[in-house]
């Protein structure tokens, strides 16, 4: 996201973080997005198409709000539970992004490899993949 919220996210959106998200960050959540669905498909057999079933612990993902309902408006789109940041979109990840903290580069990296751990952790045969 660039540093300034779409129009319409100003006027008609759900809250925003306090930062944009820069192209590289929004390719680090992406990727985790990715590998989320992925352990969902491996867990379940089946496609990820609500964000709101996905159920992996540690993992609060949710897809945009469409709804009336304010206290479900001002929830995160994406927040792993070992971290305090949480990120946000406008209609689908990666579209208006922005976080809630602002970090440098080497903190950014420090959370996706704890993401990628605990992503890794929903995925059937976890500890049979690490001691390989």
């Amino acid at each position: 996201m660039s540093k300034e919220p779409e129009l319409g996210q100003i006027a008609f959106g759900n809250p925003t973080g306090d930062y944009g998200t820069e192209e590289w960050q929004d390719a680090l959540i992406e990727y985790l997005i990715e590998e989320i669905k992925r352990v969902y498909w491996n867990k379940n057999q089946k496609e990820l198409v609500d964000f709101d079933d996905c159920n992996l612990k540690e993992i609060e993902i949710r897809d945009y709000d469409w709804g009336e309902d304010e206290k479900e408006k001002t929830k995160p789109n994406l927040k792993f539970n070992f971290s305090p940041q949480e990120i946000r979109c406008y209609k689908y990840f990666g579209r208006g992004q922005s976080c809630s903290l602002k970090w440098k580069a080497n903190e950014w990296i420090d959370w996706f490899d704890k993401a990628m751990e605990v992503i890794g952790k929903n995925e059937p045969n976890y500890l049979k993949l690490i001691n390989k």
